[in-house]
């Protein structure tokens, strides 16, 4: 709690002098700006949204949330991109400086945070943003608990502090609990989204930015499933009490065709990764903090490829059945495992079956594709060995690949940058913190 306590009085005392000055940062520690990246249809709008870690409406608080939404109705495609906190970038008029801080710089001096954060993006990634739309933790709380909560399959374990209570005081350390949240099927309520969005004591940056991609879709499907999109109109007023930004309601009437038919399940997503775009680094003396350094090829080739419409490899992978049968003894399990396989491109449908219990889960391959196929991928996100594949093809099939999922897949699922705590199930069925044995390492 310490830490948050004194990332909390810095901000205030920056607040207290008052307005920011520009940064003198010698020349040669400036990189060049990267050149703008093409965009490959006309129709592409891209939308910057951020979420500042603030609920006081004097303090415009650090934009720990930052993603790019590429948004092309030709090719009825929704791609997002997060970008990681920690990006040590060129901020214009202020110097280097981590990309969280561009918004609040920009904010505290002169009211014009959103576009210096708009102009850090292009400087640094080459990417003009069209749209922007912001909230805070006030906006997300209010958002969230307008329509009801979200249902969220998690496939990670999260344990960290949980603020008890929405109207507590952040600031003190007795208002705040160890909570866990367990592989499984949750509904969440604002606080608990706030919370799991957030967390980052067992994992990272980069896969908190993972985690607020999962909760964006959460909402969109929420929003599409309870008919919300109906009377635009009179949502667009409530929607703009808690959100700032520069769509319009005509904007938003224009887009309207094509959101009410798009699936969240449809929407891609990206992550910068370390040691490909970005890398652990340290910022210049004296203040040595810890940042994400760019490199800027590899970037520039994520952008693009999160820019370009989905490719004729990636629609037929969209095309391929993958039943899902609970073999596992674990209720809900096949959710998170469907959740999964929709984030990398199939179309998973849960089927009920009659069928024994397995420990291990196994994939059936009806296909017979010998060469370029998918079961390398299905393997690699279920943690199934060669022993777990078997080959039947079938000319008649129903589906193209099933999944028989197994018991270990409750321990297994977690293929992200998460530490996961050690688990046990109690005699009510209950996933618990387990002190007396390690979770088992998978060895596919």
């Amino acid at each position: 709690m310490a830490r948050y306590m004194w990332v909390w009085v810095i901000i205030g005392l920056l607040g207290v002098f008052g307005t920011i000055a520009a940064q003198d940062t010698p020349e040669e520690s400036i990189p060049d700006p990267a050149p703008l990246i093409e965009r490959p249809d006309d129709d592409l709008k891209i939308v910057l949204l951020f979420g500042t870690a603030t609920r006081n409406p004097n303090n415009p608080g650090l934009a720990d949330s930052v993603m790019l939404a590429a948004v092309n109705r030709t090719a009825g495609s929704v791609s997002l991109l997060a970008l990681p906190r920690d990006l040590y970038v060129y901020v214009p008029d202020f110097g280097m400086k981590k990309l969280n801080t561009a918004y609040y710089y920009g904010e505290v001096r002169d009211g014009t945070g959103v576009q210096v954060l708009k102009d850090t993006i292009r400087y640094n990634l080459g990417v003009e943003v069209d749209y922007y739309a912001h909230v805070n933790f006030a906006g997300f709380f209010e958002i969230v608990d307008t329509i009801g909560g979200i249902d969220l399959a998690v496939d990670c374990t999260i344990y960290d502090w949980k603020l008890k209570s929405w109207e507590l005081d952040m600031m003190i350390a007795e208002n705040y609990e160890m909570f866990l949240m367990p592989v499984g099927v949750h509904h969440m309520d604002a606080n608990t989204a706030l919370w799991y969005v957030r967390s980052r004591n067992t994992s990272s940056d980069i896969d908190r930015g993972r985690r607020q991609q999962d909760v964006l879709r959460a909402i969109w499907r929420t929003i599409r499933s309870r008919g919300l999109l109906t009377d635009l109109p009179a949502l667009w007023s409530q929607v703009t009490e808690h959100v700032d930004t520069d769509f319009t309601l005509t904007d938003a009437l224009g887009y309207l065709p094509f959101a009410s038919q798009f699936e969240a399940d449809r929407m891609v997503s990206y992550r910068f990764k370390l040691g490909q775009e970005i890398r652990n680094a340290f910022s210049p003396a004296p203040e040595r903090a810890a940042i994400l350094a760019i490199e800027p090829d590899p970037t520039a080739a994520l952008i693009t490829q999160f820019l370009t419409p989905p490719t004729e490899n990636q629609v037929a992978r969209n095309q391929l059945r993958v039943e899902i049968v609970n073999t596992s003894g674990v209720e809900q399990l096949e959710y998170v495992a469907a959740d999964r396989l929709a984030q990398e491109g199939f179309t998973p449908v849960i089927v009920q079956e009659n069928s024994h219990f397995r420990n291990y889960t196994a994939i059936y391959d009806y296909t017979g594709q010998t060469k370029g196929g998918p079961v390398a991928q299905l393997q690699r996100v279920l943690r199934v060995t060669d022993d777990g594949v078997m080959t039947e093809p079938d000319a008649t099939r129903a589906a193209d690949y099933k999944i028989y999922l197994g018991h270990m897949y409750l321990y297994w699922s977690c293929t992200r940058d998460v530490i996961q705590p050690r688990i046990k199930i109690d005699e009510h069925g209950t996933i618990v913190i387990d002190e007396s044995a390690l979770t088992p390492t998978p060895t596919p």
